[in-house]
């Protein structure tokens, strides 16, 4: 009899033509407006990933070159709903909400935004 702390795993598949295992694939981004300047390339949602859902998103920003520009400027818009997580790998992003919060998220902080 198996140890209640040492479970028995076992190997799961999909169909007999669909191995059990990690599943490994490269999606193209689109580009989507965010604003009148704003560009930026999405991942998700995306048309070979029709399971994850209509609010994920996965979107890439930059680098972008704004020392003559205003940056990335989104209007604002409803968050209802949804959660959002950013995650800066350089530069730095201030966010103002609705509500009249105003935070600056920097690279290596994670900011997060539930509505």
């Amino acid at each position: 009899m198996p140890d209640a702390d040492s479970p028995n795993p076992s190997v799961r598949g999909g169909r007999a033509d669909t191995p059990g295992g990690p599943v490994h694939e490269l999606l193209a981004p689109r580009e989507a407006a965010l604003g009148g300047s704003t560009v930026v390339r999405r991942l998700l949602p995306n048309l070979g990933r029709r399971m994850v859902g209509a609010w994920a998103f996965v979107d890439h920003y930059g680098p972008d070159d704004i020392a003559d520009e205003p940056g990335m400027q989104v209007p604002p818009h409803p968050h209802m709903g949804l959660q959002t997580v950013s995650w800066l790998h350089a530069g730095e992003v201030l966010h103002r909400d609705s509500l009249g919060s105003l935070r600056t998220v920097r690279p290596r902080e994670l900011g997060l935004m539930t509505s």
